[in-house]
Protein backbone atom coordinates (compact mmCIF):
# COMPACT_ATOMS: atom_id res chain seq x y z
CA UNK A 1 0.00 0.00 0.00
CA UNK A 2 1.28 3.34 -1.13
CA UNK A 3 2.04 6.15 1.35
CA UNK A 4 -0.48 8.33 -0.25
CA UNK A 5 -2.86 6.16 0.27
CA UNK A 6 -2.50 5.28 3.74
CA UNK A 7 -2.57 9.24 3.78
CA UNK A 8 -5.53 9.87 2.24
CA UNK A 9 -7.20 7.03 4.14
CA UNK A 10 -6.29 8.56 7.49
CA UNK A 11 -7.64 12.04 6.12
CA UNK A 12 -10.62 10.99 5.14
CA UNK A 13 -10.91 8.53 8.46
CA UNK A 14 -10.55 11.93 10.23
CA UNK A 15 -13.18 14.52 7.98
CA UNK A 16 -15.46 11.58 8.88
CA UNK A 17 -16.64 12.48 12.22
CA UNK A 18 -16.10 16.19 11.96
CA UNK A 19 -18.35 16.29 9.59
CA UNK A 20 -21.35 14.62 11.64
CA UNK A 21 -19.67 16.73 14.60
CA UNK A 22 -21.11 19.95 12.95
CA UNK A 23 -24.30 18.63 12.09
CA UNK A 24 -25.02 17.63 15.95
CA UNK A 25 -23.86 21.43 16.53
CA UNK A 26 -26.90 22.64 13.99
CA UNK A 27 -29.09 19.52 14.96
CA UNK A 28 -28.86 20.73 18.80
CA UNK A 29 -28.72 24.81 18.00
CA UNK A 30 -32.31 24.19 15.94
CA UNK A 31 -33.48 21.72 19.02
CA UNK A 32 -32.90 24.75 21.27
CA UNK A 33 -34.45 27.21 19.23
CA UNK A 34 -37.57 25.10 19.52
CA UNK A 35 -37.67 24.63 22.83
CA UNK A 36 -37.16 28.14 23.53
CA UNK A 37 -39.91 28.96 21.20
CA UNK A 38 -42.00 26.34 22.95
CA UNK A 39 -41.30 27.78 26.84
CA UNK A 40 -42.03 31.67 25.70
CA UNK A 41 -45.38 29.90 23.90
CA UNK A 42 -46.40 27.78 27.45
CA UNK A 43 -45.20 31.60 29.26
CA UNK A 44 -47.67 32.94 27.29
CA UNK A 45 -50.41 30.85 27.62
CA UNK A 46 -49.64 30.61 31.27
CA UNK A 47 -49.89 34.33 31.30
CA UNK A 48 -53.59 34.04 29.24
CA UNK A 49 -54.84 31.14 31.81
CA UNK A 50 -53.75 33.30 34.83
CA UNK A 51 -56.02 36.53 33.28
CA UNK A 52 -59.01 33.61 31.94
CA UNK A 53 -59.05 32.50 36.43
CA UNK A 54 -58.91 35.88 37.55
CA UNK A 55 -62.03 36.83 35.27
CA UNK A 56 -63.90 33.74 36.19
CA UNK A 57 -63.34 34.14 39.85
CA UNK A 58 -64.47 37.50 39.41
CA UNK A 59 -67.65 35.94 37.48
CA UNK A 60 -68.22 33.45 40.15
CA UNK A 61 -68.14 36.33 42.62
CA UNK A 62 -70.68 37.97 40.94
CA UNK A 63 -72.73 35.26 40.69
CA UNK A 64 -72.42 34.39 44.67
CA UNK A 65 -73.76 38.03 45.17
CA UNK A 66 -76.71 37.67 42.63
CA UNK A 67 -77.40 34.61 43.94
CA UNK A 68 -77.64 36.21 47.21
CA UNK A 69 -79.48 39.34 46.30
CA UNK A 70 -83.09 38.57 47.28
CA UNK A 71 -84.31 40.12 43.86
CA UNK A 72 -82.03 39.25 41.12
CA UNK A 73 -83.82 37.73 37.93
CA UNK A 74 -83.25 34.51 37.10
CA UNK A 75 -82.72 35.52 33.44
CA UNK A 76 -79.21 36.87 34.76
CA UNK A 77 -78.91 33.98 37.15
CA UNK A 78 -78.94 31.89 34.12
CA UNK A 79 -76.75 34.61 31.80
CA UNK A 80 -73.51 34.76 34.62
CA UNK A 81 -73.91 30.70 34.70
CA UNK A 82 -73.85 30.37 30.72
CA UNK A 83 -71.10 32.81 30.95
CA UNK A 84 -68.81 30.71 33.83
CA UNK A 85 -69.39 27.68 31.37
CA UNK A 86 -67.96 29.26 28.61
CA UNK A 87 -65.24 30.19 30.74
CA UNK A 88 -64.56 26.74 32.16
CA UNK A 89 -64.52 25.39 28.62
CA UNK A 90 -61.56 28.27 27.62
CA UNK A 91 -59.39 27.18 30.30
CA UNK A 92 -59.68 23.46 30.34
CA UNK A 93 -59.03 23.63 26.51
CA UNK A 94 -55.91 26.19 27.69
CA UNK A 95 -55.07 23.48 30.54
CA UNK A 96 -54.67 20.81 27.83
CA UNK A 97 -53.12 23.21 25.26
CA UNK A 98 -49.98 23.96 28.10
CA UNK A 99 -50.02 20.06 29.06
CA UNK A 100 -49.44 19.53 25.25
CA UNK A 101 -46.92 21.77 25.15
CA UNK A 102 -45.19 20.80 28.49
CA UNK A 103 -45.09 17.24 26.41
CA UNK A 104 -43.45 18.97 23.01
CA UNK A 105 -40.72 20.71 25.76
CA UNK A 106 -40.19 17.52 27.60
CA UNK A 107 -39.87 15.49 24.23
CA UNK A 108 -37.45 18.32 23.55
CA UNK A 109 -35.17 18.15 26.01
CA UNK A 110 -34.61 14.09 25.06
CA UNK A 111 -34.04 14.98 21.79
CA UNK A 112 -31.25 17.74 22.90
CA UNK A 113 -29.23 15.51 25.21
CA UNK A 114 -29.66 12.35 22.67
CA UNK A 115 -28.00 15.03 19.97
CA UNK A 116 -25.80 15.91 23.33
CA UNK A 117 -24.84 12.07 23.70
CA UNK A 118 -24.62 11.58 19.97
CA UNK A 119 -21.69 14.72 20.07
CA UNK A 120 -19.80 13.03 22.77
CA UNK A 121 -19.65 9.64 20.77
CA UNK A 122 -18.72 11.37 17.72
CA UNK A 123 -15.60 13.29 19.43
CA UNK A 124 -14.94 9.85 21.45
CA UNK A 125 -14.67 8.62 17.81
CA UNK A 126 -12.50 11.61 16.23
CA UNK A 127 -10.23 11.55 19.08
CA UNK A 128 -9.96 7.67 18.46
CA UNK A 129 -9.62 8.18 14.41
CA UNK A 130 -6.77 11.29 15.61
CA UNK A 131 -4.42 9.14 17.64
CA UNK A 132 -4.93 6.29 14.51
CA UNK A 133 -3.83 9.19 12.28
CA UNK A 134 -1.00 9.57 14.53
CA UNK A 135 0.40 6.35 14.52
CA UNK A 136 -0.14 5.85 10.74
CA UNK A 137 1.73 9.05 10.38
CA UNK A 138 4.31 8.07 12.75
CA UNK A 139 4.74 4.31 10.40
CA UNK A 140 4.95 6.47 7.15
CA UNK A 141 7.39 8.48 8.68
CA UNK A 142 9.45 5.40 9.47
CA UNK A 143 8.89 3.98 6.49
CA UNK A 144 10.29 6.93 4.82
CA UNK A 145 13.14 6.79 6.81
CA UNK A 146 13.84 3.30 5.82
CA UNK A 147 13.65 4.17 2.26
CA UNK A 148 15.84 6.77 2.32
CA UNK A 149 18.28 4.59 3.79
CA UNK A 150 17.62 1.93 1.11
CA UNK A 151 18.01 4.20 -1.36
CA UNK A 152 21.46 5.25 0.48
CA UNK A 153 22.38 1.75 0.38
CA UNK A 154 21.51 1.18 -3.40
CA UNK A 155 23.16 4.66 -4.34
CA UNK A 156 26.05 3.16 -2.50
CA UNK A 157 26.17 -0.23 -4.08
CA UNK A 158 26.32 1.35 -7.52
CA UNK A 159 29.43 3.33 -6.80
CA UNK A 160 31.10 0.48 -6.00
CA UNK A 161 29.92 -1.16 -8.69
CA UNK A 162 30.86 1.75 -11.04
CA UNK A 163 34.73 1.62 -9.60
Amino acid sequence: MSTQTVLLTCVLALLSPLALTGCCRVQVASLQDELDRSRAERNDLQAQLNRNLAERNDLEAKLETAMKAPKKSEVQLLGLTGSLNEFQKQIDAFVSFREELQRREDELAKLRQAALAEAVVAQGRMDELGTQLQAETERVVQLQGELQHAQSAIVNLQDKLKE
